[in-house]
């Protein structure tokens, strides 16, 4: 069922941003389409974010002491504080409240719902998958979302998809399964210490095939992660070398050398190998030996003109070829010693085996070895010419390295990337190397034994029948997963570099593929401004193409994008979500505010939040009749003040 989460608003007392209130609610049922919620730096802008996300999540449950005193107010000396965000979650009002008790250093939440108010966060369950902390980044959004999205260590890009469409319950039916069949087997045998023993077996050998198949995974991404980013290194090394025009011929020149010898070295070993399988060619003691053995056929006559069959159809005469009549004990005799003689079989084989002896032997025993022999210094030779063309390579990059930094520096990074490759590589084998000792790592032998050890559990519960239907529809249910999870990244991945190249239609950025995080094409990250961008077509193509409604919280949404870019970022706004709210400062609203307010019309709420520092701020807030005022912070809400309002000097905090 789709799942629509709106925010109504929040309310924040005693902490470290200034007291106030939002409310984002255009009606009773809706909130604004798009609120800017401008905050000069200094405002508690990021604590409010950081608030929010922690509202959402419940992730404040378990942060240390050290952590929530960081929310108390600088000034003054309380000793609780409070932050509630109200929500409509499909039908349903909900209010998570963070009660803050900094003489303790805990936080306690609270829910209130539609059956009252309860202790603990406690969203409706049919919410949850979308409250966990590393959901509500993707659309709890900062400038630091960007990077982690372009960044394995951070965010998993790809587990996001995975949760806003629920690919992840195949995998949870595809378990659902298996602990149905043991839970059915559990206690069917009638040999209940044979059970447990094959059972153990079975566990022990499951739990280290998964630990075998999940380090061959991680091993098998960091060794194209490495590859692809020594294909970049070896780029980088040969732009840098191609600064310099006539080094770049000569080295060109040289490794084409290199390189036609290399290959040359490969056919000439080939053939030789290919000639080593006569023994004849190997040494003239088996040339002589051949063919003395075809002088010995010769010799003995064989193969001889009459062969076996001659005597079985003789038997089969009324007379035998001396004119004698052939009774019935004379035939029996002619047949049985047909067996002496050769068959047409065997003359083929002799007469082909005499032919190809005189072929390969000849009358000179001496002549295969001796071209042996030329054919080894002919390789020897290209060889040493193969050595020499790479030794004139490398002097041309060593000096090319010590001319110029930037060579040197690359040329170290890609032989660094290629002893790592190399090692990554030494430790797959193990993986696939066949081993079938008990302490193997082969994937292949242990799940051999591992779908042997099911099969000894299954027949001792007398299962078979029932395991094989099992495993039928657990390879049904990971095909489908690995098919939707496929199909959905690469739609994403495609309508996020459509995206791309509508906002940044002259940069060359594009996703090549979505993992651990988003992997760019030839490079590993953009500008700030870019890598934003970035983000943005990716988070705008997901939401796009999920049924579920979800809010976008955004802090600073144009400030790194240069002007030019920005026009474009406005009219993508009203495509992410029904519900964008914006934390921004007054720099952003250059090329941007115009531009989203021209895309989304009536819909965007201006609202100004500020210290009361300020006494000319304070003046014409108070001269503005929307306006709440708390004891350190004051809340106008119109596009008139949003737009006039500007602050001389702007402290972080």
């Amino acid at each position: 069922m789709p799942a629509t989460m709106q925010i109504l608003g929040w309310k924040s007392n005693g902490l470290r941003c200034p007291d106030h209130e939002i409310d984002l609610q255009r009606s009773e049922e809706a909130p604004h389409g798009v609120s800017l919620i401008q905050m000069p730096n200094g405002t508690g802008k990021t604590t409010t974010l950081n608030l929010l996300r922690a509202a959402l999540s419940g992730a404040a449950s378990s942060w240390g002491g050290m952590e929530v005193m960081k929310y108390r107010k600088i000034e003054g000396d309380q000793s609780h504080g409070t932050f509630e965000v109200r929500l409509k979650l499909g039908l349903e009002r909900v209010t998570i409240i963070m009660n803050f008790d900094f003489e303790s250093s805990r936080i306690h939440y609270k829910t209130t719902r539609g059956e009252g108010q309860v202790d603990g966060f406690e969203p409706p369950y049919e919410f949850r998958r979308f409250f966990s902390p590393a959901f509500v980044e993707a659309f709890v959004f900062d400038g630091e979302l960007a990077e982690r999205l372009l960044d394995e260590k951070h965010l998993r890009a790809e587990q996001i998809v995975e949760d806003l469409f629920q690919i992840g319950t195949l995998k949870k039916l595809e378990q659902k399964v298996t602990e149905h069949w043991d839970k059915l087997t559990k206690n069917s045998a009638t040999d209940q210490r044979g059970l447990t023993r094959r059972r153990n077996k079975l566990e022990k050998l499951s739990k280290r095939l998964d630990s075998c198949k999940a380090e061959k995974e991680r091993l098998e991404l960091k060794r194209d992660e490495t590859a692809n980013r020594l294909k970049q290194q070896h780029a980088a090394y040969e732009q840098e070398i191609n600064k310099e025009k006539h080094r770049a011929e000569e080295l060109k020149t040289r490794e084409e050398t290199a390189m036609s010898l290399k290959r040359q070295v490969r056919e000439e070993a080939l053939d030789i190998l290919d000639s080593m399988r006569s023994p004849n060619v190997l040494s003239p003691v088996f040339a002589r030996k051949l063919h003395d053995l075809k002088v010995g056929l010769d010799r003995v006559k064989l193969p001889e003109s009459a062969a076996r069959e001659f005597f079985t159809e003789l038997a089969e005469e009324e007379l035998c070829i001396c004119g004698r009549p052939i009774d019935e004990h004379i035939r029996v005799a002619i047949r049985s010693r047909a067996e002496q003689y050769l068959g047409s079989d065997d003359v083929t084989l002799l007469n082909s085996m005499k032919t190809a002896i005189q072929d390969a032997v000849g009358n000179n025993h001496e002549s295969a070895e001796e071209e042996l022999r030329s054919k080894l210094q002919s390789l020897g030779d290209v060889m040493e010419d193969e050595r020499s063309a790479r030794n004139e390579v490398d002097l041309l990059q060593r000096a090319a390295a010590q001319d110029d930094p930037a060579v040197r520096e690359a040329s170290e990074e890609i032989k660094r990337l290629e002893a790592t490759l190399s090692s990554i590589e030494h430790s797959l084998e193990k993986f696939v190397n066949g081993d079938t000792s008990e302490n193997t790592h082969d994937v292949n032998v242990l799940l051999e034994r591992v779908q042997e050890a099911e099969e000894d559990v299954a027949e001792i519960t007398k299962t078979m029948t029932l395991k094989r239907k099992r495993d039928v529809l657990r390879k049904i249910l990971r095909d489908a997963h690995q098919a939707a999870r496929k199909g959905i990244l690469d739609e994403v991945r495609d309508a996020a570099n459509q995206r791309i190249i509508e906002l940044m239609p002259h940069n060359d950025i594009r996703i090549m593929r979505i993992e651990k995080c988003l992997v760019l094409d030839g490079k590993e990250g953009g500008s700030v401004g870019e890598n934003l961008s970035v983000a943005y077509a990716f988070l705008a193509s997901l939401f796009n193409r999920s049924e579920h409604q979800l809010p976008f919280i955004v802090d600073s949404p144009a400030n790194p994008i240069d002007l030019a870019n920005r026009s474009r970022i406005g009219p993508l706004i009203p495509q992410l979500t029904r519900q964008f709210i914006a934390f921004t400062i007054s720099s952003e609203r250059e090329q941007f505010v115009p531009n989203l307010q021209q895309a989304c019309g009536d819909e965007v709420q201006f609202i100004t939040l500020f210290r009361k520092v300020d006494e000319r701020l304070i003046k014409d807030a108070r001269a503005t009749p929307n306006h709440a005022e708390t004891f350190d912070g004051i809340v106008v809400h119109g596009e008139a003040f949003f737009n006039a309002f500007q602050v001389q000097s702007e402290e972080t905090v």
